[in-house]
Parts: C-alpha cells; structure tokens; sequence
C-alpha cells in the first residue's frame, strides 16, 4: 500500500491504531445496560467507525497534498464525508446479518456516518447532515481520484475481524450514482421527523442520543490518541482504598475532643456503613447531606472509595465543585489523602489549571499533557460543573473526547444547589439514562439538597437519618428583618450600630449585587471609627489575588479588632471562614443557609449567632436579575410567617422552598431536551451553564509578582520562534499565577468596550505597578483603597 495518513505513516496503521483502540474502550466497559443496541454491535460499529474513518486519504488529491506537508491542492483534498459515506455503508451491512429492526439499523448507520464525517469538527444537527445534494459534484471527483487497489487492500485487511466482505467497486458505483442524497434525507424524512423514532418513548431517544454520542467521542478518542500520543500506557500507581481512613488518622480527625468532632465522625463511618445498604449496582443516583461544616469533602470521598470497592468495574472518581477557587483547596486535601502528585492518580482540570501531566519521574510535553487533562485520563479527577456538563451537553469535539472515560464513574456533584433550576429537567433526563448507559453512579453533595430527583424514588440518601444532624446543631439563627423593604441607609445605620455595640464581632455582609456591595462599603467607610476595626471590600471586581488576601486575615486573625468583610455571594460556596453576625439581603432560601454557614461555624462561639436577612428597596431590581423574581418571591412565601429560627429547623425552610422550586421547574418547556430528542447535536451544543455576559480582561500588577508574571506573558506572545499553539502551550504552564491577577468586568449593556485609562495590550486591560489607575485605585498597604474596578466619569480640563 502505498497511502499514508500522515507524514511518514501509512494509512493502514493509523487506521488499525484507532480502530483497535475503538474496539477496546467499547469491549472493556462494563457498559451500554438496558441499551436499545447491545455492547456487542456497538463494539463492532465503533472498530468499523475507526478501520475506515480516513479512508478517504487514500486518494491522489490527499497524498498529493501530504507530500507537500499541506502546502499544495491538486484537487478536493476533504476526506471526512466521503469516508462517512463508506462506513455508513459497511454499517448497514454488518447490521444486516443482525436481528434489529432495520429503522434501528439505519439509524444506527446514520449515526455512525455523522460521527465519522464530523472527526475533524463539530457536529451539526442530523437534519443539516442529510442536506448531500450540493456536495456530490466533489464526490464524484473525489471517488474519482481513489487509489483503488489500496482501498481495497484496507477494506480487506479490516472486514475479516466482523465476519464481512465489501468490494469497493460497489461503493463507488453507489457514489457515482448519488444515490446517497434521496436515501440520507428520506429516512431523516421518512423514519426520524415522522416515523419509528419519532413513536419511540423519550427516554429511548435520549439513549440513541448518547450511543451515538459515544460513537463520536470514541472515535475522536482513538484517533487523537495515535496522533498526539501514539500510545497507551498505565500508572502502576493507585489511589489508596484506604487513604480516607489513614488521612483522617494522621490528622487526628478520628478523636473527640468536642460535640462536632463526635457529630462528623458519626457523618463519616453512618454513611460508609448505610452506603452498603442502599447501594444497589442499578441505582446510579444517590445524595449525601449533611449541615456545613461537618466534612463533606472527607467523607463523600469516603463513601466514593467504598462505593468503588463494592463494585470492581468502577475505574474513576470524578469530583466536580462549582467554582475554581474551591478546586484548589479540595485538591490539595485529596493530593494529600493519596500521597502522590502522579496525575494518572489524581488529577485538577479547569480552564485555569497548569497543563502539566506528570506520571512517575516522567513529564510529557504540554501537547500530550494538555490532551491527557482534557481527556481526564486519571483515577481521581478534580474539575469543575462546567467541565463536566458542558461535555455531557455539547457537540465540541474537545469537549466530547472526556465523554468514554465518564464510562465506570463515580461522579461527585459538590454544592449541587448552585445549578439553576432551568436546568433540572435536563440533568435529571439525562443522569438517569446515562447512568445506566454507562455505568456511572452520581452523588449530589449539598447541606441544601435541591429536590432535582424525587427522594427514595429516583434518588437515595447515603447518610443514615440525615435529618437528625440538622438537628443537632444551634450555631445560628435566621432573624427576618425582610418583611418590609428597607433603604440602604438605613441598612448601612442598622449594620454600624450593631458593630458598635457589639465590638468584639465580626461581621459579615453579603449583598446581592455588585453596585449595592461598593456603595454600602463606602458609606460605612465614611461612618466607621476605623482606628477600631478593619474593614474589607471583596467581589469578583478585584482580584482572586486580593480575595485570597482578605480570605487569609479572616482565617488568621491576628489582633482583636474587628473584622467587617462586605462582599457579594462568592463567599457563600466553600469559602471556610467563620465570623459571629451576618446581614444577607433577601436571597433564595438555599443561599440564605449558605451564607448562615460563615458563621459559627465550627460552633466554636458558645451561642447562635445572629443572620439578619433584609430586603434592600435600591437592590430589589438587580436582586430580580441576579436570582429571578420568581425564586425571591418563593423565597418571600415561605419567610411570610417566620420572624427567626434557628439552625436546627433549617431543614424544614429548605424542604418548603424546593417544593416550590420543583413545581417551576416541572412546568418548564425545555429546549435542550427537545434538541437530544430531535438528534439537534448542533443546537444542544448551545449549552451553557453559566449565563455568558461580554467581558473584557484587565491584569492588575498588585505587585512586584503579578508585573514579572505579565512580563513572561509577554515573552511568550512575542517570541517568534513559537507558532500560536506553542505559545498557547506555554502560555499554559504560567495561566494558574496569571490568572491570579486578572479581573473579567462586565461591558455594559449597549456598550462596545469598558472605560478604561490606557488601551488593550496582548488583550488586556493593563494596570501597572506604581502607576495608579481611576478606575482601578490599588494599595498593598491601605486595604480600604481597594475596591477593583470601578467606572468613573473621567473629566478632561
């Protein structure tokens, strides 16, 4: 044969590489239960996907083109189609000998067609990838332009291992034909938009969805697999089954010195013991809730490694946490817990994570590290919500390539309540089908437990009468001042004459918006004897940097003066702090509770600690925007009768509350169901989980670090030696301390660009060091300067 795939490698062993590849992540998984197609057809439509995914190649067009190392066309080089257009036929043979319905055998062909042309790009919907009539003028000259012999050669040296013979004349009668066209559109037509698959019940539709899902990330797998890595290998490391129960040892954490190191201990080894009573191989769904502050990180890991010892199929834990700024926390417990920083054991994947994949004394090149992470080839994974559902939910073909290593998963959802209640449908829809499709089990993680699935029904509780530890507790207590609206004067006169009166408590004030956040810091900047407190501004408006700073002060108290933190919601989620009083503005009744876990929180004060919520008049417009009106308003109904209550009640407003919110969600149209229903793989790839909103990037030089950072960020972009993608490679090794200084600031509405006081520099916004900008005020010293970004009105005499 004399055709190659790539420069210096023949086609036949590219294609036996990811063939066999496909065969064997199709083979190994202990997957595909309840599965409208069984393991074993998928497994051979998967090695038929791989044997001839680049078939195509093996035309004069393409070696012409890869003799010139992609310089030169001396005709259509594009080989995706009419190799999808050929698997799509030995599909439909092998399915043939088969005893499924032929509709199903057609669709299952049509899947495995769309899979193989979109290898190189997203994936459009099914009913754009029928549309052929314009593309049979390239066709015709590209079956033209085959080296037959070796075509032949490869459909002879693959079609033995399904029991098949294929001559290639057929396929290029059948394309010389074009027939292809009517055929393509006339089952979409005939069987999809008005036949058998539209009768079927959804749930089989999500499931042909995910099997052709599979098709395509298995494929993109294999195949990026031999051309970046060229091979398989694994770690002979492995992440302690034990490892909890040794780290819990050497920490001390399993001696009682106090009531809430006997409440955790009890949380931990409950839910270890009650989980091989509710565990059951065909339940994929369970929670696990417990009060804040008592461990949840520790012990779902806990009950994940005995989940996995209880079923032997089970390869990876993926723990998923909602923001970036927990990750690296948890991360460094879990690192600990496995006593390596081997990445083939644990591994932290998100967008701002260093790509360095390490196994051993070896460290790969950040090309291979950086397709390692993304494909999160690692026994434990710390990533984020984003990672893992805008891949469950996409038609990104990097985004879908994780999708076969979700397959024998245990997938931790920490903090699950911050997932919009828009999407509850879609998550419960999906999880359920994909559990069984893959065998994964999920564990949603929250102290506010959101009613996503119904309890003992779709869903079962690890921890053993969680309801009796919401009772055990009395660290606070919600008084509601929020019946009437209040002005923010005289929230900010009510806040100052309980800090006076009350100076040895710190204070914590959690406002919904940004602009209410600044203008409250100000005016209580104004008020304040600050000879007597310190006073702290945080939001997303200043840098992770500054907001780990004032993190660490409260953590690390070092004087007796009092600490008064103002700040939006980012502190609610994960941030372990504890001060004595908190105010809330009126908020959903599950971020009320978070924010009542920054107080008290180890129930080292003695007492309940205050919460005062209220309801700010100049906030209630930018409340509706930031939570809904819908869920303040549900929010409002169950606090009507509700003057104050304490911690050990909680659970009874959290259970009033997602009642409400589920009969919303339940009476939701939603589109990204009707998408995987109608096989729209382009339209659900719209998904995103978090509203996107146009930002520009500003880098802060807080320092003599943040300015040497930009500095090597500079060296990287201006080094014209690399090509883009060396430099994104390198650029990669540095984003962790990059991002530390940069601030994403909204651009107004109607507005092209932020004002700013100097113009973009590499895509940024630049503020440097010892030059004070407006509308960026900094000192190192003076912490009451720094409010981040703020937009001025710049007048020029």
């Amino acid at each position: 044969m004399t055709a190659f795939s790539h420069p210096g490698k023949p086609l036949v062993f590219h294609l036996n590489e990811v063939a066999q590849s496909c065969k064997r992540i199709m083979s190994e998984r202990h997957w595909l239960q309840n599965s409208p197609v069984s393991q074993e057809i998928m497994r051979d439509v998967a090695y038929l996907c791989g044997s001839f995914h680049d078939l195509g190649k093996a035309t004069r067009y393409f070696q012409f083109y890869l003799s010139t190392l992609g310089k030169e066309t001396n005709g259509p080089k594009n080989h995706a189609l009419i190799s999808a257009l050929f698997v799509r036929e030995v599909v439909k043979v092998y399915l043939s000998k088969t005893d499924l319905e032929p509709w199903i055998q057609e669709l299952i062909a049509t899947l495995a067609y769309t899979a193989t042309r979109r290898h190189h790009g997203g994936l459009n919907n099914l009913e754009t990838e029928v549309e052929l009539a314009e593309k049979s003028k390239e066709l015709g000259e590209i079956i033209d332009a085959f080296l037959d012999v070796d075509a032949q050669e490869i459909i002879d040296f693959f079609l033995p291992d399904v029991s098949l013979t294929y001559d290639f004349q057929t396929f290029k009668a059948y394309i010389r034909g074009k027939k292809y066209v009517n055929e393509l559109f006339d089952f979409y037509d005939d069987k999809i938009k008005h036949g058998d698959y539209e009768d079927i019940v959804f749930s089989q539709k999500i499931q042909f969805f995910y099997l052709h899902q599979l098709l395509y990330s298995t494929l993109l797998f294999s195949d990026k697999t031999d051309v970046i890595v060229g091979v398989s290998f694994e770690s002979s490391s492995k992440f302690p089954l034990d490892g909890v129960e040794q780290y819990r040892k050497s920490k001390g954490f399993n001696q009682v010195r106090n009531s809430l190191d006997e409440s955790k201990n009890k949380a931990y080894y409950d839910s270890i013991e009650n989980l091989v009573n509710v565990y059951e191989p065909s339940q994929h769904i369970y929670s696990l809730t417990l009060p804040t502050g008592l461990g949840k990180t520790l012990t779902s890991l806990g009950v994940a490694l005995k989940l996995k010892e209880l079923n032997p199929n089970i390869k990876r834990l993926i723990i998923t946490i909602p923001f970036t700024s927990i990750i690296d926390q948890n991360y460094d417990v879990y690192k600990e817990v496995a006593q390596t920083d081997d990445s083939s054991v644990i591994l932290k994947h998100h967008h701002q994570a260093e790509p360095s994949y390490k196994m051993g004394d070896d460290e790969f090149t950040p090309d291979i590290s950086q397709f390692l992470i993304e494909t999160w080839q690692s026994e434990v994974v710390v990533t984020t919500f984003v990672q893992l559902l805008n891949s469950i939910f996409s038609n990104d073909k990097s985004l879908l390539m994780k999708l076969p290593n979700l397959a024998n998963s245990i997938i931790i959802l920490d903090e699950i309540q911050t997932i919009n209640f828009e999407h509850w449908q879609l998550i419960n829809q999906v999880f359920k089908e994909l559990g069984s499709l893959l065998n994964c089990y999920f564990i949603l993680m929250s102290a506010t437990q959101p009613l996503i699935f119904l309890p003992d029904f779709e869903i079962k509780e690890i921890v053993p009468d969680y309801k009796s530890y919401f009772k055990l507790f009395n660290r606070t207590k919600i008084i509601n001042k929020a019946v009437s609206p209040i002005s923010q004067d005289d929230f900010v006169s009510e806040v100052i004459e309980y800090a006076v009166q009350n100076p040895r408590k710190d204070l914590l004030l959690i406002l919904n918006t940004k602009a209410s956040c600044l203008q409250v810091f100000e005016k209580m900047k104004e008020i304040l004897d600050l000879d007597t407190c310190n006073l702290y501004y945080m939001s997303t408006l200043i840098t992770p940097y500054e907001r780990k700073r004032i993190i660490g002060f409260l953590k690390n108290k070092k004087s007796d003066k009092q600490q008064i933190v103002v700040t939006t919601q980012l502190i609610e989620a994960g941030v372990d702090i504890s001060v004595d009083t908190v105010f809330r503005g009126l908020a959903p009744i599950d971020a009320i509770i978070q924010a009542s876990g920054r107080a008290n929180r180890y129930n080292e004060k003695g007492y309940a600690c205050d919460v005062f919520l209220f309801e700010i008049e100049e906030s209630i417009k930018g409340s509706q925007r930031v939570y809904g009106s819908a869920l303040l308003l549900k929010s409002k109904n169950v606090l009507n009768e509700i003057t104050e209550i304490e911690e050990n009640d909680y659970l009874r407003l959290i259970d009033a509350y997602f009642k409400e919110v589920r009969k919303q969600s339940d009476s939701l149209l939603v589109k990204n169901l009707e998408h995987i229903a109608n096989l729209a793989f382009k339209d659900l790839g719209e998904f995103s989980l978090i509203e996107e909103r146009f930002t520009e990037s500003v880098f802060v030089q807080v320092n003599q670090t943040a300015k040497q950072v930009w500095e090597q960020f500079k060296q990287i972009y201006l080094n014209q030696k690399l090509n883009i993608f060396q430099k994104r490679l390198e650029f990669g090794k540095l984003k962790s301390k990059f991002y530390d200084y940069v601030v994403n600031v909204p651009v107004p509405r109607g507005e092209k660009e932020i004002a700013f006081d100097s113009p973009k520099e590499f895509g940024f916004r630049l503020v440097k060091l010892g030059i004070p900008s407006v509308y960026y005020p900094y000192s190192d010293t003076d912490l009451l300067q720094n409010i981040g970004y703020k937009e001025v009105k710049v007048f020029v005499s």
